[in-house]
């Protein structure tokens, strides 16, 4: 019972940390460089939020940033 809860409970860390890669992204025109990291956001009542990370990336594409080569 114990090494279930300890597994619950690393599983529960994981997935609220993010075990996403980070994303370097570049703007063409000002040779600014970013970086959007992994992570979830959490709406009212434990509804899920988007994803930070997706989040980030629209923002710095809406901007002109554009993902480094070889990024996933």
């Amino acid at each position: 019972m114990r090494q279930l809860s300890v597994a619950f409970v690393c599983a529960v860390c994981a997935s609220v940390a993010g075990c996403t890669p980070h994303i370097p992204l570049k703007n063409p025109q000002t040779g600014d460089t970013v970086v959007c990291k992994g992570g979830s956001s959490y709406g009212l009542i434990g509804i899920p939020g988007r994803n930070i990370q997706e989040r980030c990336l629209d923002d710095y594409q809406k901007q002109g940033y554009q993902r480094l080569p070889g990024s996933k």
